[in-house]
C-alpha cells in the first residue's frame, strides 16, 4: 500500500494528493459534472419526447377505434341494404302473384260490364 504524503499546492493548501493528481481529480470533476449536466438534459428531453409520442399514440388509437366503428357500421350497412332489397324483392313477388290473381277477375268483370252495356243499349 502506498504511503499517504502530506504536500503543498501552488496556493500553498495542504493537500493529500500530489497536485498533478488533484488536478487530474479536479478536471474530472468537473467532465463528470458536465456529464451529469448533459445526462440529465437528455433525460428531459427523452421524457418530453415520450409524453408527446404517448399523447400521439393515444390520438392515434381514437382514431384507429373511429375507423374500425366506422367500417363496421360500413359493412353493417351493406348488410342491411342487401336484407332490404331482399325484402322488397319478396314484397314484389307477392304483389306480382296478386296482380296475376287480380288481372283475369278485372278483365272478367270488364267483359260482363261491356255485355251489359251492349244490352242496354240494344234496349234502347
Amino acid at each position: 500500500m502506498d504511503e499517504i504524503k502530506v504536500s503543498f499546492d501552488s496556493e500553498y493548501k495542504v493537500r493529500i494528493l500530489d497536485e498533478t493528481r488533484a488536478k487530474r481529480a479536479g478536471e474530472l470533476e468537473k467532465e463528470s459534472t458536465g456529464f451529469v449536466d448533459k445526462i440529465s438534459l437528455f433525460q428531459d428531453k427523452v421524457a418530453s419526447l415520450v409524453e408527446v409520442l404517448e399523447s400521439h399514440a393515444q390520438r392515434i388509437d381514437s382514431k384507429k377505434l373511429r375507423a374500425i366503428g366506422l367500417r363496421m357500421a360500413t359493412e353493417n350497412e351493406a348488410d342491411q341494404r342487401v336484407r332490404q332489397q331482399r325484402s322488397l324483392e319478396a314484397m314484389i313477388k307477392e304483389k306480382r302473384g296478386e296482380l296475376d290473381r287480380y288481372v283475369p277477375a278485372c278483365l272478367y268483370i270488364v267483359s260482363i260490364f261491356h255485355l251489359h252495356s251492349l244490352c242496354s243499349c240494344s234496349k234502347n
